[in-house]
């Protein structure tokens, strides 16, 4: 691989299909419960919530995360310009089609990157596998667990 390695980050197409697949899951299957009329409007306008809510926090707030050849992850945020140095937390999930890393800046604040394989993206999500299983260190524990 050539370092420094760039890639854009953008939002998942898969991931919004799958939380529309599943909001219209839980609603067909709220209109197949047998309740009264105020309790299924309850339910659906709970599912309404809740799916916007996921939508919401599946926006990215990583525009592009930079690789570095010792092992370094420097990270831009939306709205931001300038490439910060980044920690990944140990955890981190890995698999050829989703690929979910946390990381701290230097300030303290964490991101968590949710990458998806799609026809574009393709070759960047398997240098960023590659790069996570060879070159990052997290071999810390993981305190979440």
């Amino acid at each position: 691989m050539q370092f420094p390695i760039t890639i854009g980050l953008h939002r998942s197409p898969f991931l919004d299909a799958m939380l529309l697949a599943v909001s219209v899951l839980a609603s067909a299957a709220i209109l197949g419960f047998e309740c009264s009329p105020l309790i299924r409007a309850g339910l659906f306008i709970a599912v309404l919530v809740l799916a916007i809510q996921a939508w919401y926090a599946l926006t990215p707030s990583i525009k592009a995360i930079r690789l570095e050849r010792n092992g370094g992850i420097f990270i831009t945020r939306v709205g931001e310009s300038d490439f910060v140095q980044a920690t990944p937390k140990p955890g981190a999930t890995i698999h050829p089609w989703l690929s979910i890393i946390r990381l701290t800046t230097e300030d303290g604040r964490t991101a968590t990157l949710i990458a998806t394989v799609n026809r574009k993206n393709s070759e960047n999500l398997r240098r960023l596998r590659m790069f996570v299983r060879w070159q990052a260190n997290f071999s810390g524990p993981n305190d979440d667990a």
